[in-house]
């Protein structure tokens, strides 16, 4: 009777069949070592998908793996495949809303780096490139390095055939990422709840556990320093009745704009791209055309002051000194006639400066993240913060 004969596919799934427990036999084996990880593990739905092009991924709760890419690799290298997507999981970026710009690839990537920059050891499992590899600075945040990297692939128009391969398997590492509000309070609660970290490094605990804070709304912040200015606005006035009681109360007009200082740190510590960044994000809030801006440069001292023209997205900067806010707040409390408020963007690395108890509005813009949360304290006595 003759053998029937089996398929070059059945035969290959047959010898990767032993691969196929790899993943529960790692979270058995972090039931006593890694608390944490298996915790977490056990809140996701384990799926086959051997038609996607990267052995592991995570999204929409589950963890998906290729059973014949996992099949060329040992179990020592499975496992830190497995953690590196157990950390992206406690981070969130599979669950937050993707940043502006930036496609599947480069969300990967820029997860990719925030993970290698605080757990270098995960570097081993090859597929995970540190900020090093793409010439970046260390100590920055996830949408900091997904925004650097979308504009690098935007200026260098890349046609090699390996990179976009490369870029296209980032991309499959991406595809279940989704804004998800439920399982990012999922997450939060599991972090809350944990007290043994296993073999996680301190800084990556705190870089984890400083994920759950809410994060703030840029736009709110923004939004309502504006509101602020057009109420400076509204003048109380005996010319004009009041619309409920008539000319038994005082009536309101209104200025026709309000002027705003807006101060740049010129400090070597803010670069040329986060100067674009923050000049569009001021031309699309004062769009209108009600606020009439001058750019105060300054450094130890304020170096320049010059009236900002319609729509500009970019300045000459001079100084790359020292930082000294206090001059730059004389200029505005000794002009308060003249300024219905103040925006500073700056890394805030300088003493506190002394403002009068009644000024106008003021708005410290920080230009990332790690400086927001180092100086949101003392910022937030003298008014409002918000990162770049």
């Amino acid at each position: 009777m003759p053998v029937a004969r089996r398929t070059a596919h059945e035969f290959h799934r047959q010898s990767i069949a032993p691969k196929m427990d790899v993943l529960k036999e790692i979270s058995e084996q972090w039931f006593l070592s890694e608390p944490a990880f298996y915790s977490l593990f056990c809140l996701q739905e384990l799926r086959e998908n051997a038609a996607m092009e990267c052995p592991l991924r995570v999204g929409e709760g589950r963890i998906e793996y290729n059973p014949i890419l996992l099949a060329h690799k040992n179990f020592k290298e499975v496992e830190l495949l497995l953690r590196i997507e157990m950390i992206r999981l406690f981070l969130k970026h599979p669950y937050e809303r993707r940043p502006e710009g930036c496609n599947g690839d480069v969300i990967a990537r820029g997860s990719d780096c925030t993970i290698a920059d605080g757990y270098c050891l995960l570097k081993e499992a090859g597929a995970l490139k540190g900020p090093g590899a793409y010439h970046l600075p260390i100590g920055q945040c996830y949408e900091w390095y997904c925004k650097q990297l979308a504009r690098r692939d935007d200026d260098e128009q890349d046609n090699n055939r390996q990179n976009n391969q490369d870029r296209h398997k980032k991309s499959a590492q991406s595809e279940l990422w989704h804004d998800d509000s439920l399982r990012q309070t999922q997450i939060n609660e599991l972090i809350e709840r944990t007290t043994d970290w296993g073999s996680l490094p301190g800084d990556v605990v705190e870089q984890i556990k400083a994920s759950t804070r809410a994060r703030l709304n840029r736009s709110m912040v923004l939004q309502g320093f504006k509101s602020n200015l057009l109420s400076a606005m509204r003048e109380l006035t005996r010319m004009r009745p009041n619309r409920r009681t008539g000319f038994l109360q005082m009536g309101s007009r209104r200025r026709i704009e309000a002027r705003v200082l807006l101060a740049v740190d010129c400090s070597g510590s803010i670069d040329s791209d986060t100067l674009r960044d923050f000049f569009s994000t001021i031309n699309r809030l004062f769009r209108d055309g009600d606020v009439q801006i001058d750019v105060a440069q300054f450094d130890a001292t304020v170096l320049s002051v010059t009236p900002m023209g319609k729509m500009q997205t970019d300045i000459a900067v001079g100084g790359r000194g020292g930082t000294d806010f206090q001059p730059v707040i004389d200029l505005f409390v000794g002009q308060q006639r003249s300024y219905d408020g103040l925006i500073i963007l700056t890394d805030g690395d300088a003493p506190m400066p002394q403002v009068p108890p009644r000024h106008a509005p003021i708005l410290w813009v920080c230009k990332d993240e790690n400086a927001y949360r180092r100086h949101e304290n003392w910022m937030k006595r003298i008014g409002r913060c918000c990162p770049l």
